[in-house]
């Protein structure tokens, strides 16, 4: 069993207790494998059983008698459900098993007999799936603890042996490796990490990684569950692999949770394993010849393209004053120093262009105008690959010596790091404004929940970072297959409907990734919503669709009208910024459900009565004046005793659709209570709002079905006259008035 049995049982009991059926009274209880109860919890929430006094503290053994359902389950290894001697309880236990059948833990069960509308034991059947659960939650909560670990440590060794004393201490059996693999994956036996104790006989990770020597690793399960191997590999690149195993005097096996606890660890610890290595590595290649070569060091210590490519060609005309210095570069940079692109057809760069293919220094003659000059070419060699050539020419016959030679390949491979470094150094620079511009966007869209505030931030940090002429978010209207504009950077384009079958919109959401859009020639792109009356036709495009709960709920989209404005970085913040913007629209809609339903009747649609005091007494601070109006259905009982409680839920939503159809945005219906109703109408004088009082019991009258009818008191209030009133006497004189109302016959509207 995976981890330790209190912990893995609290995952377990979520599951069991989410399962279980509500307002039912029992125990849920965990043994070890001898029976001695080790956790219990009440399985109905927020309230204590325990009938006949049961004696259930951690420590007692549950095995006294020889035919309880815990013995049986330990004994048998099945489920086992039996009655109490008095036949009130119903007690049952369900083994857990490891991989070669031993039980290490009973979880059990006891309830009431008459509270139980079921049969336990098929019940109890039901909870291999809970269980698993239990254990998929664990591994998953676990792995990231283990992972949040990991990423304080910044060298590799402190990282690893975090690691596999973190697996030790969950799987709890046996002895967790780390050994680390070549660039093909095979084993380099003597670097290793091990939780085993070594003594003079050797390690018992030693005779397994030369058991596997030489033959590149894969996933596997080896000696019947007693070896499990994983390679742990990130982006391709072998790193280490890690191994559970157990002695040969350890007689546990391993099981298929061990297994897969490994898997899900070694590949979230991929990213950070690799950094540390990475690291590890720039650590040992920053010290490695530096202290031999001042020049070098003055080129490593650059962070500079153009500085970087300088110093280069300046140090080697000093040294070489007759030879002529050239740099050839395969990549693009916007240094100003002159070099030249290296061909692979001009002759002239032939002792260059081999120098590149072949990747090592190259020396050669070459006949140029009738002269033999010597050409040495080295390539600028860097970890992800080769930037070019450090050529030198010389217009006489010179003999290098191999110190020499040696010399220039060290300084043209130390200058391509120099180089790659400094390219790597500004894309990390760019990289930091990205990822601080990514952290204000969250901390600004985290610090709102109104929605309107997220589309301007949003709309506002658009322009902002990619410096473009157009903007707009664009949300999919329920139901329809058109998109309307809730946000852009030009006001007119605001509320415009697009249809979703309209180019780009179509290919994003077919896609359902973001698209970077370049028009080819010299027209602008065709797109409805472009241009608006004051934006230039545009030429450049980027859209990102917006998930919303789930489901595409919108599309996010920049644009210029100048060529190719977008880099491929550029499209790939934008993808950022659809997952930020996203994710806050959702929590602000969710917010906003939220508060909808806080505030709102789920039947009718109308305002809570505590709502509805809220808004009245605000009314009374600010206000001069206005009315309330309290409804009552009149013989509503006749109609539930008649119809039926859904008919009558159905009149009920009837008459609030009528009250809602005949009062401002500004007033404010609620539901009071039962088949009372009411609205209150801010600086809304009595005549009026007895007009509309009598409208609409008029129009209930009318259209209801079937046909019933209102009772309307009416109270009005003012300040010159009523300073000092109340919410509570303000509903007080409109209840009196619609007492009278329904003493005088009923259907009619009352005055207080």
């Amino acid at each position: 069993m995976l981890g330790k049995l209190e912990t893995v049982f609290s995952y377990m009991a979520h599951f069991m207790l989410l399962s279980w059926p509500e307002k039912r009274p029992g125990i849920l209880f965990l043994t070890d494998s001898a029976g001695i109860l080790v956790s219990f919890m009440e399985m109905q929430v927020g309230q204590s059983w325990n009938p006949n006094k049961l004696c259930l503290q951690a420590g007692n053994k549950l095995i006294d008698e020889p035919h309880s359902p815990v013995s049986q389950a330990l004994r048998t290894g099945e489920i086992s459900v039996q009655k109490s001697g008095d036949g009130d309880l119903v007690w049952g236990a369900f083994p857990l098993k490891e991989h070669d059948g031993r039980i290490r833990a009973v979880i059990g069960m006891v309830a009431p007999q008459q509270e139980i509308e079921f049969e336990l034991a098929s019940y109890m059947r039901g909870l291999e799936a809970l269980i698993r659960m239990g254990y998929d939650a664990y591994i998953q909560h676990a792995t990231s603890d283990i992972i949040m670990k990991l990423n304080r440590h910044e060298s590799t060794k402190d990282l690893l042996e975090c690691l596999i004393h973190q697996i030790a201490e969950i799987i709890q059996k046996g002895s967790v490796s780390a050994v680390k693999l070549t660039e093909v994956g095979t084993l380099i036996v003597p670097e290793y990490f091990t939780t085993q104790a070594v003594d003079g006989k050797g390690c018992h990770i030693t005779q397994l990684a030369a058991r596997f020597a030489g033959v590149p690793l894969t996933p596997a399960v080896e000696d019947g569950y007693r070896t499990v191997i994983l390679p742990i590999t990130c982006e391709g690149r072998p790193l280490y692999a890690l191994f559970l195993h157990l002695s040969p005097e350890e007689r546990e096996t391993y099981d298929e949770r061990d297994v897969a606890f490994l898997q899900e660890v070694g590949e979230k610890a991929s990213y950070a394993l690799k950094r540390t290595m990475v690291a590890d590595d720039l650590r040992r290649d920053a010290s490695k010849k530096d202290l031999l070569y001042q020049l070098m060091t003055k080129i490593q210590a650059s962070i500079d393209v153009n500085e970087v490519l300088n110093e280069i060609i300046s140090s080697i005309r000093s040294l070489y004053p007759h030879a002529v210095v050239d740099l050839f570069l395969t990549v693009e940079t916007n240094a100003t120093t002159p070099v030249k692109p290296l061909s692979f057809q001009d002759e002239d760069c032939s002792t260059s262009t081999r120098a590149y293919l072949e990747g090592s220094l190259v020396m050669d003659y070459e006949e140029r105008d009738g002269v033999t000059v010597a050409v040495l070419a080295a390539p600028l060699l860097g970890k992800q690959g080769i930037y070019g050539v450090l050529q030198l020419t010389t217009d006489r016959t010179v003999f290098l010596s191999p110190h020499e030679t040696e010399y220039i390949s060290i300084l043209a491979e130390t200058a391509g790091k120099a180089f790659e470094n400094a390219q790597l150094y500004q894309q990390s620079r760019n990289l930091i404004r990205e990822l601080r511009l990514i952290n204000e966007m969250a901390r600004q869209l985290n610090r709102s929940l109104n929605l309107q505030e997220i589309l301007d931030f949003v709309t506002k940090m658009l322009l902002e970072t990619f410096s473009t002429e157009f903007c707009a978010i664009l949300r999919k209207e329920q139901g329809k297959e058109t998109f309307e504009v809730i946000s852009s950077s030009h006001p007119e384009c605001q509320g415009r409907i697009i249809q979703a079958g309209e180019k780009p919109i179509s290919e994003i959401l077919s896609s359902k990734q973001a698209l970077l859009l370049v028009q080819p020639g010299s027209g602008p792109l065709s797109f409805s919503l472009l241009p608006c009356s004051s934006v230039t036709p545009i030429a450049s495009l980027m859209g990102v669709p917006l998930v919303v709960e789930g489901e595409l709920g919108g599309v996010l989209i920049v644009a210029d009208s100048r060529h190719h404005f977008f880099s491929f970085d550029d499209y790939k913040l934008l993808e950022i910024f659809g997952q930020h913007a996203s994710l806050a629209m959702t929590n602000a809609m969710l917010h906003n459900e939220v508060e909808r339903m806080v505030i709102t009747d789920n039947l009718t649609g109308l305002y809570t009565r505590r709502y509805l005091n809220e808004r009245v007494r605000a009314s009374l601070e600010k206000d001069g004046f206005g009315s309330l109006i309290l409804m009552d259905i009149d013989y509503f009982k006749v109609v539930n005793d008649t119809y039926g409680h859904q008919v009558g839920d159905e009149v009920l939503i009837q008459v609030a659709n009528q009250i809602k159809s005949h009062i401002r945005e500004s007033d404010i219906p609620a539901r009071w209570g039962g088949e009372e109703l009411a609205v209150y109408l801010p600086r809304v004088d009595k005549l009026t709002a007895q007009a509309i009082a009598e409208r609409i019991r008029s129009f209930v009258e009318k259209e209801t079905s079937p046909k019933v009818t209102i009772s309307c008191g009416l109270a009005k209030w003012s300040k010159e006259r009523n300073s000092d009133i109340s919410v509570e006497s303000l509903f007080y004189q409109a209840d009196i008035a619609l007492y009278e109302a329904k003493n005088k016959g009923r259907n009619q509207v009352i005055l207080a």
